[in-house]
């Protein structure tokens, strides 16, 4: 979405499908394009997913490997537009049916980042109190809204750090970035991955 609904505008405009960024142009927000996705033909023929810094895919920015199996992991290596290697993205599988997948970004030359989903960051207690929230939260959602099954309550917010240091919080369409040594075409590439 390219701009949201607003004055005098019903319906959101739609732009090219592209990683985007919010900025204020005049009086307004737009989600500006910073990254466009290529082609599928490209990624028919190799696996790996294309970046490019123009919407025409000129310039590559990166691109994402198809993934390899290392055990039970999935790795994904993001390369820069010269084939250069930018890091690796890890997906480790759940312990359990009912647990998500972690994720682990390798960036070389900073600590190993890992993302989790922010239950897993709460202690018990505040589990429990999100849990609460949550259902109450889901119940006056079906009461108020009519909506008899509370509507999508699965919460898809992980929070991506680096020892205690807070490095990025992302969820289904949102990336935040904290920390200013992240290279954001590893970022580009975790949404591009996807919860897969």
């Amino acid at each position: 979405m390219e701009r949201d609904v607003g004055a005098g505008r019903k319906r959101p405009v739609i732009g090219q499908n592209a990683v985007r960024v919010p900025r204020i142009e005049g009086q307004e927000r737009i989600n500006a394009p910073c990254a466009f996705f290529g082609s599928g033909a490209a990624r028919a023929l190799t696996g790996a997913r294309f970046l490019y810094e123009d919407e025409r895919a000129q310039r590559l920015l990166c691109s994402i490997g198809e993934p390899q199996s290392a055990g039970e992991e999935r790795h994904y290596l993001v390369q820069d537009g010269q084939g250069r290697d930018i890091g690796v993205i890890r997906r480790i599988p759940p312990a359990n049916e009912l647990a998500r997948p972690t994720w682990r970004i390798e960036q070389p030359g900073h600590p190993e980042i890992t993302g989790l989903n922010k239950w897993a960051t709460l202690n018990p207690l505040g589990v429990a109190a999100h849990a609460a929230g949550k259902v109450l939260g889901g119940l006056a959602m079906a009461v108020f809204m009519s909506e008899p099954d509370g509507g999508d309550q699965r919460d898809r917010t992980l929070r991506w750090s680096a020892g205690r240091e807070k490095v990025m919080e992302s969820d289904d369409y949102t990336f935040t970035i904290m920390a200013p040594w992240l290279d954001r075409r590893l970022a580009f590439a975790v949404a591009v991955i996807g919860d897969r």
